[in-house]
């Protein structure tokens, strides 16, 4: 990816930070080796960028830390979200809850997320509020995404809430840690509210055009009757139906979740353009560079 070259050591120093972690909470050495080498941490690379911890060696071991925190959040959702899918593979490789069942699957995903919000209380609880607001967010797009009697009038606030708000916690963190103006809390945390939206939208599509390496059936989600962004524009168009998607339709709302995709990658340049103290070079690249952002957005099988 476009983007990886500049990552790449951000990358590493996450992952060795998090295994040590997850081994010293006492977490088995294959789940260890499972959630700290698989995936590419972008959440956690994207907050230390913007965190911009400088070289002390304290205030990088804290910086650092939040990072995995936010990580842990992460993977507690991803694990959590492939039991309610009943997904068996992610990016071709076995998912926990293929590997443990259910019940062992959720009760990793609860340590995760337990251990997760400790990390993050012990060094930074001024963000606890945020962080609480955003899994409100994230369970309420979980909630309405697999619940298809449920009215959706939106047919992108499922994916603003169940994925972007994650990222914008990530944004929002990121500015807390580097001192920005009140005002740049807001802008980055709506530039990642837009980013994060963008990815899941992308890969809505992704459901209905190719392979997702879940081991799921191509177009799992309509046939699922999930509140999909790609179901929820279909259902705009043609009203309730219980007959099956033609291709037109499932055209015309691919077309409609691109342009949205555009729109949003729009709206987050237009607020890093806005913001009081410049990004850091490669956050800019990721927006500003068309090119470099819907890479980030389209990187599907890596970046969940």
């Amino acid at each position: 990816m476009i983007y990886d070259s500049h990552w790449s050591e951000i990358r590493n120093e996450v992952r060795l930070t998090l295994a040590r972690h997850l081994d010293e909470i006492g977490l088995p050495d294959d789940i260890v080796s499972r959630l700290s080498h698989r995936g590419r941490l972008n959440r956690a690379s994207l907050f230390l960028i913007l965190a911009d911890p400088g070289d002390t060696t304290e205030r990088r071991d804290v910086v650092v830390a939040l990072a995995v925190g936010l990580e842990m959040i992460h993977k507690a959702s991803v694990i959590r979200d492939d039991v309610e899918d009943r997904d068996i593979l992610r990016r071709g490789f076995p998912t926990e809850f293929s590997l443990l069942g259910p019940a062992g699957a959720l009760a990793l995903s609860d340590v995760l997320l337990a251990d997760g919000l400790a990390t993050i209380f012990r060094r930074e609880p001024s963000a606890m509020d945020q962080i609480l607001s955003t899994l409100v967010s994230m369970s309420s797009g979980q909630f309405h995404d697999v619940h298809s009697g449920i009215s959706v009038p939106d047919p992108f606030q499922v994916a603003e809430r169940k994925t972007g708000s994650l990222l914008a916690l990530v944004f929002w963190m990121g500015a807390l840690c580097s001192g920005r103006s009140r005002e740049d809390h807001r802008r980055l945390h709506n530039i990642g509210l837009q980013l994060g939206t963008a990815f899941q939208l992308a890969n809505d599509i992704n459901n209905v055009t190719r392979d997702e390496g879940r081991g799921k059936d191509l177009r799992s989600d309509l046939a699922e009757r999930r509140n999909s962004s790609i179901a929820l524009l279909m259902s705009q168009q043609a009203g309730a139906s219980d007959e099956a998607p033609t291709e037109a339709a499932i055209s015309s709302a691919v077309d409609r979740a691109c342009s949205e995709i555009a729109r949003r990658l729009d709206e987050a340049r237009n607020l890093a353009s806005r913001l009081d103290e410049p990004l850091p070079v490669r956050l800019d690249l990721l927006i500003n560079d068309e090119a470099t952002a819907r890479d980030f957005v389209n990187d599907q099988q890596a970046l969940i």
